[in-house]
């Protein structure tokens, strides 16, 4: 059996809201909210979503790419929750029924002034034999 190389990533991602912590946080709790927010580009659509946003709760996004029909599948588990302030999670990106990648998130929301800095860190595993630059399930190939 051939297995494709597997390629680690990181990144850290940083923004500015003029909305509290608690407002932030909300953004990431309320599934009506996440849903506005947490999609895919424009040629994907929702199949179904779950989100159970507690300490070993899990989170669902499965979606379809319209002119392809191509499947895209993200699976979470809560490891640890500060309401207001953090959130760290371990994800898994299906494509086509296959696994894309497994990361480790970790999502802080910091106070400043009268609004919140988030702060994004994300270490990833390619495992499908790409870096990330390619064949993630974000671009449709």
């Amino acid at each position: 059996m051939t297995t494709s190389p597997v390629a680690h990533g990181s990144f850290i991602l940083e923004r500015s809201y003029e909305a509290s912590p608690s407002q932030v946080f909300a953004a990431w709790a309320d599934p009506d909210l996440k849903a506005r927010w947490f999609i895919g580009p424009d040629d994907w659509l929702p199949v179904r979503r779950e989100l159970d946003l507690r300490v070993g709760g899990q989170e669902l996004l499965q979606g379809r790419f319209a002119k392809s029909g191509r499947e895209t599948l993200f699976t979470a588990r809560y490891h640890d929750i500060v309401k207001g302030e953090r959130l760290v999670y371990v994800y898994d990106m299906h494509t086509a029924g296959k696994l894309h990648s497994t990361s480790l998130a970790t999502v802080e929301m910091r106070p400043r002034g009268a609004g919140t800095q988030l702060v994004f860190t994300e270490q990833v595993a390619f495992l499908d034999g790409t870096d990330g630059r390619e064949g993630t399930a974000s671009r449709e190939r």
